[in-house]
């Protein structure tokens, strides 16, 4: 049999979240065999990967996914992909989540606490129950045939997979995607302390973690991004963005400073926009900034004279038509994998130093401390405005960062060392 991972986890497929895509594309790439990171060539967005000889590849890996099948069938996420997927009947939401959201703090917008805590703690006990004697036979036969066997897991059912994992002596690496964590420490400690390794986006992410739990392994692994598969060829990529600039000189728009704020959440900016919007139509009258994406959040944002919501658009159609992309996030560094989706079409970003974001942005904008002032924003806004042309050159090359190649070879490195221990 070949090695196996079991990946133990509320949702993978559906929704197709950000962090549901990124696993599932890193667990369908390992099904396949690939390079190691030191044998692996380097990987060009859009472009086919060079051949690797055959004697460098390691073989795949069995992958099964246990989860929820609360919100539906599966998608293109796992259908007709070598990953076997089993879904338990547990519901996804309570009245106690429900609740939560009801009475969710007025200043963030944050579910209430309490409520969640306790929500979360009953669905991880739920989950661990069903996971226990699916664990234990699955432990049981790779002993029997001295298989390798490790689990995955992350996000809001993480805790309860974690502890059917000790259970059954299945050794686990945990994905960090957000400040879930950080939220509620005492739920997902020993998740993250005991595990074989634990995962994030960014050296910068994973010292925030560092900082406030005691990890036996942190890894770096990249959020995998396909690029090709997203938005076509290179030559596909620059005719959108042509297509995208001649509209706006058709249209009498082309010297308007047009920046992009894509999803607003109070994670994601929410409070500090509604400061920032109004301090910039004072500075800098010219700039327009077009808010993209559904939610009460980002639509609250089109109030600003200087401001348009714009609801739910496709990505290209933004990134065509924008001069800059502006991101930020509150607290947890969780890495921005728009920002380099923004850089393959030559559009700079601004950013804060917050976790990994300065790794996301890298040569291709601006970085702005978290304590900077409305001045400072403003300043790294405009500059990035007139320095756009040779930032986006260097956004688009550093976009190469989040190429999924290059992610699912550091991933697959990443579980043959653990097999080896």
């Amino acid at each position: 049999m070949p090695p196996r991972l079991i990946a133990c986890l509320r949702d993978l497929d559906p929704p197709a979240g950000g962090a549901e895509m990124s696993l599932a594309s890193l667990l369908n790439g390992v099904t396949d065999s690939g390079p190691l990171v030191s044998d692996a060539p380097d990987y060009t967005p859009c472009v086919k990967s060079p051949e690797i000889k055959s004697v460098l590849l390691k073989s795949g890996w069995r992958v099964d996914a246990l989860q929820s099948g609360d919100r539906g069938e599966v998608t293109s996420l796992t259908a007709e992909t070598k990953l076997h997927r089993e879904v338990a009947s547990i519901s996804i939401e309570s009245i106690w989540s429900g609740a939560a959201w009801r009475l969710r703090q007025h200043r963030t917008q944050r579910p209430n606490t309490r409520l969640q805590r306790i929500h979360l703690k009953r669905k991880n006990s739920e989950f661990k129950a069903w996971l226990r004697p699916k664990l234990a036979a699955a432990k049981s036969a790779a002993d029997e045939a001295g298989d390798v066997l490790i689990g995955v897991t992350q996000l809001d059912w993480s805790a309860g997979a974690a502890a059917a994992f000790e259970e059954a002596q299945i050794p686990w690496l945990v994905f960090v995607r957000d400040e879930l964590q950080f939220q509620y420490p005492d739920i997902y400690r020993a998740s993250l302390e005991s595990a074989a390794a634990v995962c994030g986006a960014g050296h910068g992410l994973l010292a925030q973690i560092k900082r406030k739990f005691n990890l036996q392994r942190a890894e770096h692994i990249p959020l995998p991004v396909d690029f090709g598969g997203r938005f076509g060829s290179l030559e596909n990529i620059e005719k959108t963005r042509a297509a995208g600039l001649a509209g706006r000189v058709s249209s009498g728009d082309v010297d308007t400073p047009r920046i992009a704020i894509i999803g607003v959440t109070p994670e994601k900016g929410a409070m500090f926009y509604r400061k920032l919007l109004p301090a910039l139509m004072e500075a800098w009258p010219e700039a327009h900034i077009d808010v993209y994406g559904s939610g009460s959040y980002a639509e609250a944002l089109g109030v600003f004279d200087n401001t348009t919501w714009h609801g739910h658009t496709a990505v290209t159609a933004v990134f065509s038509s924008s001069d800059i992309h502006l991101l930020t996030v509150q607290s947890t560094g969780s890495w921005g994998r728009v920002i380099n989706e923004a850089g393959l079409f030559g559009l700079p970003s601004v950013s804060v130093d917050i976790g990994s974001q300065s790794e996301a942005v890298g040569p291709g904008g601006i970085v702005v401390a978290a304590e900077s002032s409305m001045e400072d924003w403003i300043d790294a806004l405009r500059t990035t405005y007139e320095q756009r042309v040779e930032l986006g050159a260097a956004a688009r090359q550093h976009a190469a960062v989040i190429d999924h190649r290059r992610s699912i070879t550091m991933f697959r490195t990443l579980i043959e060392n653990l097999g080896e221990i």
